[in-house]
Protein backbone atom coordinates (compact mmCIF):
# COMPACT_ATOMS: atom_id res chain seq x y z
CA UNK A 1 0.00 0.00 0.00
CA UNK A 2 1.49 3.42 -0.88
CA UNK A 3 1.81 6.03 1.78
CA UNK A 4 -0.96 7.69 0.26
CA UNK A 5 -2.88 4.85 0.89
CA UNK A 6 -1.98 4.60 4.30
CA UNK A 7 -2.76 8.64 5.05
CA UNK A 8 -6.31 7.73 3.58
CA UNK A 9 -6.53 4.74 5.55
CA UNK A 10 -5.22 6.89 8.67
CA UNK A 11 -8.53 9.39 8.02
CA UNK A 12 -11.01 6.83 8.61
CA UNK A 13 -9.38 5.36 11.57
CA UNK A 14 -9.03 8.38 13.68
CA UNK A 15 -13.20 9.50 12.75
CA UNK A 16 -14.93 9.43 15.55
CA UNK A 17 -11.86 9.38 18.14
CA UNK A 18 -11.18 12.68 20.71
CA UNK A 19 -9.67 15.20 18.47
CA UNK A 20 -9.59 13.64 15.47
CA UNK A 21 -9.81 16.49 13.58
CA UNK A 22 -6.25 18.32 14.78
CA UNK A 23 -4.65 14.70 14.80
CA UNK A 24 -5.83 14.10 11.00
CA UNK A 25 -5.03 17.78 10.23
CA UNK A 26 -1.39 17.51 11.20
CA UNK A 27 -0.41 14.37 9.33
CA UNK A 28 -1.67 15.96 6.52
CA UNK A 29 0.27 19.10 6.75
CA UNK A 30 3.54 17.11 7.12
CA UNK A 31 2.48 14.71 4.42
CA UNK A 32 2.06 17.98 1.85
CA UNK A 33 4.39 19.87 3.46
CA UNK A 34 2.58 23.02 4.67
CA UNK A 35 3.68 24.45 7.94
CA UNK A 36 -0.33 26.29 8.81
CA UNK A 37 -3.71 24.17 8.38
CA UNK A 38 -6.71 26.30 8.99
CA UNK A 39 -10.67 24.29 9.36
CA UNK A 40 -13.72 25.58 10.27
CA UNK A 41 -17.52 24.43 9.82
CA UNK A 42 -19.95 27.32 10.17
CA UNK A 43 -23.63 27.72 8.65
CA UNK A 44 -24.74 28.92 5.68
CA UNK A 45 -26.70 32.46 6.01
CA UNK A 46 -30.20 32.31 4.62
CA UNK A 47 -28.49 33.98 1.20
CA UNK A 48 -26.47 31.55 0.46
CA UNK A 49 -22.68 32.70 1.89
CA UNK A 50 -21.31 31.57 5.09
CA UNK A 51 -22.50 33.18 7.78
CA UNK A 52 -19.69 35.16 9.67
CA UNK A 53 -20.00 33.31 13.03
CA UNK A 54 -21.15 31.25 14.85
CA UNK A 55 -18.07 28.41 13.97
CA UNK A 56 -19.65 25.18 14.91
CA UNK A 57 -16.02 24.35 15.42
CA UNK A 58 -12.95 25.29 14.07
CA UNK A 59 -8.82 24.64 14.59
CA UNK A 60 -5.51 25.57 13.64
CA UNK A 61 -2.30 23.33 13.15
CA UNK A 62 0.99 24.94 13.23
CA UNK A 63 0.29 28.13 14.89
CA UNK A 64 -0.40 29.93 18.13
CA UNK A 65 -3.98 30.59 19.57
CA UNK A 66 -3.44 34.58 18.78
CA UNK A 67 -3.17 33.48 15.34
CA UNK A 68 -6.07 31.34 15.23
CA UNK A 69 -7.85 33.89 16.99
CA UNK A 70 -7.23 36.37 14.21
CA UNK A 71 -8.10 33.87 12.12
CA UNK A 72 -11.82 33.91 13.34
CA UNK A 73 -12.26 37.37 14.25
CA UNK A 74 -10.32 39.52 11.32
CA UNK A 75 -9.14 37.43 8.57
CA UNK A 76 -12.82 35.68 8.13
CA UNK A 77 -14.48 39.07 8.07
CA UNK A 78 -11.85 40.27 4.77
CA UNK A 79 -14.22 39.18 1.48
CA UNK A 80 -11.47 36.50 1.17
CA UNK A 81 -12.54 33.91 3.77
CA UNK A 82 -16.24 34.90 3.18
CA UNK A 83 -15.31 34.34 -1.23
CA UNK A 84 -13.47 30.71 -0.28
CA UNK A 85 -16.63 29.60 1.97
CA UNK A 86 -18.95 30.27 -1.35
CA UNK A 87 -17.12 28.54 -3.46
CA UNK A 88 -17.99 24.66 -2.31
CA UNK A 89 -16.69 21.58 -3.62
CA UNK A 90 -13.45 22.92 -5.84
CA UNK A 91 -10.03 23.24 -4.63
CA UNK A 92 -9.16 26.71 -4.74
CA UNK A 93 -5.26 28.25 -4.40
CA UNK A 94 -4.02 31.83 -3.68
CA UNK A 95 -3.69 33.14 -7.01
CA UNK A 96 -7.32 31.81 -7.79
CA UNK A 97 -8.54 33.98 -4.82
CA UNK A 98 -6.71 37.12 -5.00
CA UNK A 99 -5.58 38.56 -8.42
CA UNK A 100 -1.49 39.08 -8.68
CA UNK A 101 -2.55 43.08 -8.83
CA UNK A 102 -3.82 42.66 -5.34
CA UNK A 103 -1.23 40.52 -3.66
CA UNK A 104 1.03 43.67 -2.47
CA UNK A 105 -1.88 45.69 -1.06
CA UNK A 106 -4.61 42.82 -0.12
CA UNK A 107 -5.32 42.38 3.62
CA UNK A 108 -5.22 38.56 3.43
CA UNK A 109 -2.02 38.02 1.48
CA UNK A 110 -0.63 40.29 4.25
CA UNK A 111 -1.91 38.29 6.91
CA UNK A 112 -0.81 35.08 5.98
CA UNK A 113 2.60 36.72 5.63
CA UNK A 114 3.18 38.40 8.89
CA UNK A 115 0.80 36.50 11.33
CA UNK A 116 1.12 33.41 9.97
CA UNK A 117 4.72 33.09 8.22
CA UNK A 118 3.25 31.38 5.05
CA UNK A 119 2.51 33.12 1.48
CA UNK A 120 0.38 30.89 -0.27
CA UNK A 121 -2.41 28.45 0.37
CA UNK A 122 -4.38 25.41 -0.97
CA UNK A 123 -7.83 24.80 0.11
CA UNK A 124 -11.25 23.68 -0.44
CA UNK A 125 -14.81 24.30 0.69
CA UNK A 126 -17.71 21.93 0.90
CA UNK A 127 -21.04 21.94 1.39
CA UNK A 128 -22.01 19.20 4.06
CA UNK A 129 -25.56 19.14 4.00
CA UNK A 130 -28.31 20.65 6.36
CA UNK A 131 -27.17 24.32 5.52
CA UNK A 132 -23.42 23.32 7.03
CA UNK A 133 -20.22 24.13 5.70
CA UNK A 134 -17.11 22.87 6.18
CA UNK A 135 -13.40 24.38 4.94
CA UNK A 136 -9.77 23.71 5.49
CA UNK A 137 -7.10 24.89 3.88
CA UNK A 138 -2.77 24.14 4.29
CA UNK A 139 -0.56 27.32 3.81
CA UNK A 140 3.24 26.65 2.64
CA UNK A 141 6.10 27.94 3.89
CA UNK A 142 7.10 31.52 2.23
CA UNK A 143 9.95 30.82 -0.56
CA UNK A 144 8.49 27.24 -1.36
CA UNK A 145 7.62 26.38 -4.96
CA UNK A 146 4.71 25.14 -5.69
CA UNK A 147 4.88 21.06 -6.75
CA UNK A 148 3.70 19.42 -9.88
CA UNK A 149 1.51 17.19 -7.91
CA UNK A 150 0.26 18.85 -4.96
CA UNK A 151 -3.02 19.78 -6.20
CA UNK A 152 -3.62 16.76 -7.52
CA UNK A 153 -2.63 14.86 -4.07
CA UNK A 154 -4.76 17.90 -2.29
CA UNK A 155 -8.22 16.93 -4.45
CA UNK A 156 -7.56 12.91 -4.16
CA UNK A 157 -7.42 13.21 -0.16
CA UNK A 158 -9.94 16.30 -0.54
CA UNK A 159 -13.27 13.37 -0.66
CA UNK A 160 -11.66 11.68 2.86
CA UNK A 161 -11.53 15.11 4.42
CA UNK A 162 -15.29 15.82 3.30
CA UNK A 163 -15.66 12.57 5.38
CA UNK A 164 -13.88 13.41 8.40
CA UNK A 165 -15.54 16.86 8.93
CA UNK A 166 -18.70 15.55 8.28
CA UNK A 167 -19.02 12.56 10.49
CA UNK A 168 -16.81 14.37 13.04
CA UNK A 169 -20.29 17.30 12.98
CA UNK A 170 -22.59 14.33 13.36
CA UNK A 171 -20.37 12.60 15.97
CA UNK A 172 -20.54 15.70 17.69
CA UNK A 173 -24.52 16.40 18.00
CA UNK A 174 -24.50 12.76 19.25
CA UNK A 175 -21.66 13.57 22.08
CA UNK A 176 -23.61 16.12 22.76
CA UNK A 177 -27.55 14.15 23.13
CA UNK A 178 -25.32 11.50 25.31
CA UNK A 179 -23.95 13.78 27.39
CA UNK A 180 -27.02 15.34 27.72
CA UNK A 181 -29.02 11.76 28.19
CA UNK A 182 -26.64 11.10 30.89
CA UNK A 183 -27.12 14.51 33.04
CA UNK A 184 -30.98 13.91 32.57
CA UNK A 185 -30.05 10.25 34.20
CA UNK A 186 -27.75 11.50 36.86
CA UNK A 187 -30.14 14.68 37.97
CA UNK A 188 -33.22 11.76 38.61
CA UNK A 189 -30.65 9.09 40.50
CA UNK A 190 -31.64 6.72 38.30
CA UNK A 191 -29.19 3.37 38.29
CA UNK A 192 -28.38 3.20 33.99
CA UNK A 193 -25.49 0.98 33.03
CA UNK A 194 -23.77 0.82 29.36
CA UNK A 195 -22.20 -2.36 28.82
CA UNK A 196 -20.62 -3.25 25.95
CA UNK A 197 -21.22 -6.71 23.83
CA UNK A 198 -18.32 -8.55 25.87
CA UNK A 199 -19.84 -6.94 29.37
CA UNK A 200 -17.08 -3.87 29.45
CA UNK A 201 -18.76 -1.24 31.77
CA UNK A 202 -18.78 2.18 29.16
CA UNK A 203 -20.21 4.26 31.84
CA UNK A 204 -22.22 4.20 34.68
CA UNK A 205 -24.87 6.70 36.53
CA UNK A 206 -24.00 7.89 40.27
CA UNK A 207 -26.71 6.11 41.36
CA UNK A 208 -25.14 3.32 39.79
CA UNK A 209 -22.07 3.62 41.22
CA UNK A 210 -23.55 4.26 44.92
CA UNK A 211 -25.39 1.40 44.12
CA UNK A 212 -22.57 -1.15 43.17
CA UNK A 213 -20.45 0.41 46.04
CA UNK A 214 -22.87 -1.84 48.54
CA UNK A 215 -21.82 -4.89 46.86
CA UNK A 216 -24.92 -6.19 47.60
CA UNK A 217 -25.90 -8.44 44.89
CA UNK A 218 -24.36 -6.44 42.40
CA UNK A 219 -20.61 -4.90 42.12
CA UNK A 220 -18.30 -3.80 40.04
CA UNK A 221 -14.94 -5.44 39.37
CA UNK A 222 -12.53 -4.96 36.70
CA UNK A 223 -14.89 -2.84 34.68
CA UNK A 224 -17.55 -5.73 34.70
CA UNK A 225 -20.16 -6.02 36.52
CA UNK A 226 -20.54 -8.85 39.07
CA UNK A 227 -22.72 -11.43 40.88
CA UNK A 228 -22.89 -12.56 44.27
CA UNK A 229 -24.62 -15.89 42.47
CA UNK A 230 -22.92 -17.82 39.87
CA UNK A 231 -26.62 -18.46 38.51
CA UNK A 232 -27.47 -14.93 38.29
CA UNK A 233 -24.63 -14.20 36.94
CA UNK A 234 -25.12 -16.54 33.89
CA UNK A 235 -28.39 -15.87 33.69
CA UNK A 236 -27.40 -11.65 33.12
CA UNK A 237 -24.91 -13.17 30.34
CA UNK A 238 -27.61 -15.19 28.87
CA UNK A 239 -30.28 -12.19 28.12
CA UNK A 240 -27.62 -9.80 27.27
CA UNK A 241 -26.68 -12.36 24.06
CA UNK A 242 -30.45 -12.80 23.68
CA UNK A 243 -30.79 -8.85 23.32
CA UNK A 244 -27.73 -8.36 21.14
CA UNK A 245 -29.10 -11.31 18.43
CA UNK A 246 -32.49 -9.98 18.32
CA UNK A 247 -33.71 -9.47 14.45
CA UNK A 248 -32.75 -5.86 14.40
CA UNK A 249 -35.97 -5.71 11.80
CA UNK A 250 -37.87 -6.17 15.35
CA UNK A 251 -39.00 -4.66 17.88
CA UNK A 252 -36.07 -4.01 20.41
CA UNK A 253 -35.92 -6.77 22.80
CA UNK A 254 -35.87 -6.06 26.91
CA UNK A 255 -34.98 -9.11 29.33
CA UNK A 256 -35.85 -8.54 33.16
CA UNK A 257 -33.80 -10.49 35.86
CA UNK A 258 -34.62 -10.73 39.87
CA UNK A 259 -30.95 -10.15 41.87
CA UNK A 260 -31.58 -11.42 45.32
CA UNK A 261 -29.84 -9.39 48.28
CA UNK A 262 -28.09 -10.43 51.59
CA UNK A 263 -28.90 -6.92 53.06
CA UNK A 264 -32.72 -6.17 51.88
CA UNK A 265 -35.99 -8.59 51.92
CA UNK A 266 -36.55 -7.12 48.44
CA UNK A 267 -34.29 -7.72 45.37
CA UNK A 268 -32.80 -5.32 42.62
CA UNK A 269 -34.94 -5.80 39.05
CA UNK A 270 -32.72 -5.49 36.05
CA UNK A 271 -34.30 -4.65 32.81
CA UNK A 272 -31.39 -5.26 30.04
CA UNK A 273 -31.93 -3.68 26.60
CA UNK A 274 -30.13 -2.28 23.16
CA UNK A 275 -28.47 0.58 23.76
CA UNK A 276 -29.69 3.73 21.56
CA UNK A 277 -27.71 4.96 18.75
CA UNK A 278 -26.56 8.02 21.05
CA UNK A 279 -24.55 6.02 23.78
CA UNK A 280 -22.89 3.48 21.41
CA UNK A 281 -21.23 5.84 19.31
CA UNK A 282 -17.49 5.76 20.40
CA UNK A 283 -17.78 2.09 21.67
CA UNK A 284 -16.23 0.41 18.75
CA UNK A 285 -18.66 -2.61 19.54
CA UNK A 286 -20.79 -4.47 17.89
CA UNK A 287 -23.23 -4.08 19.87
CA UNK A 288 -24.22 -2.20 23.76
CA UNK A 289 -27.26 -2.79 26.07
CA UNK A 290 -28.65 -0.45 28.63
CA UNK A 291 -29.04 -2.00 32.39
CA UNK A 292 -31.75 -0.30 34.15
CA UNK A 293 -31.73 -1.24 38.18
CA UNK A 294 -34.94 -0.46 40.10
CA UNK A 295 -34.26 -0.89 43.36
CA UNK A 296 -37.17 -0.64 45.95
CA UNK A 297 -34.81 0.66 48.78
CA UNK A 298 -34.16 3.97 46.63
CA UNK A 299 -36.10 6.80 47.77
CA UNK A 300 -36.36 7.84 44.37
CA UNK A 301 -38.03 4.90 42.88
CA UNK A 302 -40.10 5.64 39.89
CA UNK A 303 -42.35 2.78 40.32
CA UNK A 304 -44.81 4.02 42.77
CA UNK A 305 -46.59 5.70 39.93
CA UNK A 306 -46.47 3.07 38.14
CA UNK A 307 -48.50 1.05 40.57
CA UNK A 308 -51.27 3.81 40.68
CA UNK A 309 -52.09 3.71 36.94
CA UNK A 310 -51.61 -0.05 36.63
CA UNK A 311 -53.50 -0.69 39.88
CA UNK A 312 -55.58 2.44 40.43
CA UNK A 313 -53.90 3.15 43.65
CA UNK A 314 -53.89 6.14 45.51
CA UNK A 315 -50.76 8.13 45.89
CA UNK A 316 -50.86 7.16 49.91
CA UNK A 317 -51.34 3.56 48.87
CA UNK A 318 -48.69 3.51 46.69
CA UNK A 319 -46.24 5.12 49.56
CA UNK A 320 -47.41 2.87 51.77
CA UNK A 321 -46.33 -0.15 49.48
CA UNK A 322 -43.24 1.24 48.69
CA UNK A 323 -42.71 1.60 52.68
CA UNK A 324 -44.13 -2.19 52.90
CA UNK A 325 -41.72 -3.36 50.42
CA UNK A 326 -38.83 -2.57 52.14
CA UNK A 327 -39.76 -4.37 55.08
CA UNK A 328 -40.16 -1.88 57.49
CA UNK A 329 -42.57 -2.36 60.53
CA UNK A 330 -46.22 -0.76 60.42
CA UNK A 331 -45.04 1.25 63.27
CA UNK A 332 -42.50 3.12 61.57
CA UNK A 333 -44.50 3.29 58.12
CA UNK A 334 -47.17 5.47 60.11
CA UNK A 335 -44.11 7.60 61.89
CA UNK A 336 -42.96 8.06 58.15
CA UNK A 337 -45.75 8.90 56.75
CA UNK A 338 -47.30 10.92 59.78
CA UNK A 339 -50.29 8.82 59.79
CA UNK A 340 -51.94 6.44 62.79
CA UNK A 341 -50.95 2.80 62.18
CA UNK A 342 -54.52 1.73 61.63
CA UNK A 343 -54.81 3.80 58.70
CA UNK A 344 -51.27 1.82 57.37
CA UNK A 345 -53.12 -1.41 57.58
CA UNK A 346 -56.27 0.12 56.22
CA UNK A 347 -54.19 1.00 52.78
CA UNK A 348 -52.49 -2.25 52.92
CA UNK A 349 -56.03 -4.07 52.94
CA UNK A 350 -56.73 -1.89 50.18
CA UNK A 351 -53.61 -2.42 48.59
CA UNK A 352 -54.17 -6.47 48.72
CA UNK A 353 -57.24 -5.75 47.23
CA UNK A 354 -56.53 -3.81 44.35
CA UNK A 355 -53.55 -5.94 43.36
CA UNK A 356 -55.74 -9.40 43.69
CA UNK A 357 -52.58 -11.18 46.23
CA UNK A 358 -53.39 -12.55 49.61
CA UNK A 359 -50.42 -11.58 51.28
CA UNK A 360 -48.01 -8.56 52.09
CA UNK A 361 -45.13 -10.72 50.75
CA UNK A 362 -47.03 -11.67 47.80
CA UNK A 363 -47.96 -8.14 46.97
CA UNK A 364 -44.64 -7.52 47.41
CA UNK A 365 -43.22 -9.79 45.31
CA UNK A 366 -45.69 -8.83 42.25
CA UNK A 367 -45.08 -5.23 42.63
CA UNK A 368 -41.39 -6.03 42.23
CA UNK A 369 -41.31 -7.09 39.11
CA UNK A 370 -43.73 -4.30 37.18
CA UNK A 371 -41.59 -2.18 35.21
Amino acid sequence: MTDLNLLIASVYEAIGEEEAVPHVMSKLSTYLGATVAFWYVVHRGASGDAVRSPFLFDGAFGCGTDTLREFRDEMWRHDYALHAASVTDRTTETHELISKAELDHNDYAHWIRNSAGVDRRIGRSTDLGNGVVAGWAFHMPCGVRRRARERVVFDTLAPHVRNLFRLTSQFGEIRAQRDGLEQIINEQHQAVMLLSADGVLCWASDAARRMASRNDGISFTKSKMSFARCAEKHAFDSLVHRVLEADPSSPAVAGQLVVTRSHSAFPYVLEIAPAPAHFRQGLHSRGAVIVTVHDPDSPTDARPEMWREMFSLTRMEASVAALTMRGLSDDTIAAQLGIGVGTVRTHQKQLLAKTETRSKAEAAHLLTRVN
